[in-house]
């Protein structure tokens, strides 16, 4: 019998990614079954193009191609550009299910309770973003709103209506409860996936979490009393949108003005850490291998690099396109001048336009992966169309050392 391809589908979602990956594998008796992984879901809900209406046709052309149960979903992490679409299609009628599911290790409802450090790093970026919510709910600041809305599931119940945690939880039920898996880099996968021929490896992230924040959260954090009030959950200074009696104006504006600035620097301090808790695999298929890599920042690329990068034919871009979700100093380990094995070279990057100033990043990142292979756009595609990556599965794609 004839022998299928591997494709990879991107939807143009908007910011967010939404991207299905159809590996063909032989059974035993020689017939030929197609395994679906669907990675992430969702867009930024902010900005033109990004909203909820656009999920329902996606998950809707989704559940057609696999009879409404995907093999393995995989949510790389907690950021509303990846969690949301899910439900956004349950709620319009529209529902997938799983076989297996991978959420990121920290999405497990008790690691925070098992893994101390990383508890009060939570502590701290829950009061920060409590903070950023009542300072935008005092003055318009549509870039924090936004950043806040993304990073939201550590604001309480009701902060928001839902929360980045309430998209999250659907995540919980899509697959049986024994297959639903929150994974590390530690993780044994045995028993964990769908695959018979392929096989998966988790680079990132690491179990404990705590090692992706940075100094922004280590000084005075949002009130006077500084970092050790805001560690042990206690209270944040209230908005004010005018001065108190008594306060001189000049005086006051300026404080407030500071305020803000370290809100900001703390809020892009943990939405790089919640970036850096991604789930990055790899998944290498009759010679092929496909590097799925999230929205990995710096941080963890370095630990990816420390346990060992391999060249790779294909890279879903990290974080639309950001040039802080490229490590130019390891590029040449992911995809080397000339392609090491013959075999042609794809990337593809999520994004879209006018949302952030610098991403995607065209004149740096984009570049550089074009200047090594094939790269793929979903800005390229209509808003809720998809565009595909195909890696061909015959035997005249092998090498010499593939060949039996």
């Amino acid at each position: 019998m004839g022998v299928s391809d591997l494709v990879v589908r991107a939807y143009n979602v908007g910011f967010g990614d939404a991207v299905l990956v159809s590996v063909p594998e032989l059974t035993e008796d020689g017939h030929e079954e197609t395994r679906h992984v669907l990675i992430d879901v969702g867009n930024l809900l902010a900005g033109d193009g990004n909203d909820d209406e656009v999920f329902t046709g996606v998950v809707r052309e989704v559940a057609d191609r696999t009879g409404g149960t995907v093999d393995l979903y995989v949510m790389t992490h907690e950021h509303l550009d990846h969690v949301q679409g899910l439900l956004a299609a349950h709620r319009a009628g529209v529902g997938l299910a799983a076989r297996h599911a991978w959420l990121t290790g920290s999405a497990h409802p008790d690691y925070y309770a098992t893994h101390p450090e990383a508890e009060k790093r939570r502590r701290v970026a829950a009061l920060a973003l409590e903070d950023a919510h009542r300072i935008v709910q005092a003055a318009p600041d549509p870039w924090l709103d936004m950043m806040v809305r993304n990073n939201s599931a550590g604001l309480p119940p009701g902060a928001l209506g839902l929360r980045t945690s309430d998209y999250v939880d659907h995540l919980r039920d899509l697959a049986p409860r024994e297959r639903t898996h929150y994974v590390d880099r530690t993780t044994d996968l045995q028993g964990k996936h769908p695959f018979t021929e392929a096989t998966v490896r988790i680079l990132a992230p690491e179990e404990d979490t705590s090692t992706y924040y940075g100094r922004a959260l280590d000084g005075p954090a949002l009130t006077a009393a500084g970092a050790a009030e805001a560690a042990s959950g206690g209270p944040a200074t209230p908005a004010l949108s005018v001065p108190p009696v008594g306060v001189e104006p000049g005086a006051f504006f300026d404080l407030q003005a500071s305020r803000r600035t370290g809100t900001r620097r703390r809020i892009m301090e943990i939405d790089k850490a919640n970036n850096n808790t991604s789930i990055v695999f790899q998944l290498e298929w009759r010679g092929w291998r496909l590097l799925f890599a999230g929205d990995a920042e710096l941080k963890s690329w370095k630990r990816m690099h420390a346990h060992g990068l391999q060249p790779v034919h294909f890279v879903k871009i990290s974080h639309h396109g950001s040039h802080n979700g490229t490590y130019d100093e390891l590029f040449d380990e992911l995809m080397p001048a000339q392609s090491p094995d013959g075999r042609e070279r794809h990337a593809l990057v999520s994004t879209h336009d006018g949302d952030w100033d610098s991403v995607p990043d065209a004149e740096g990142t984009l570049a550089l992966y074009s200047s090594r292979c094939l790269l793929h756009d979903t800005r390229s595609v209509a808003h809720g169309a998809s565009l595909e990556v195909t890696f061909a599965g015959g035997p005249d794609v092998l090498g010499p050392s593939d060949r039996r």
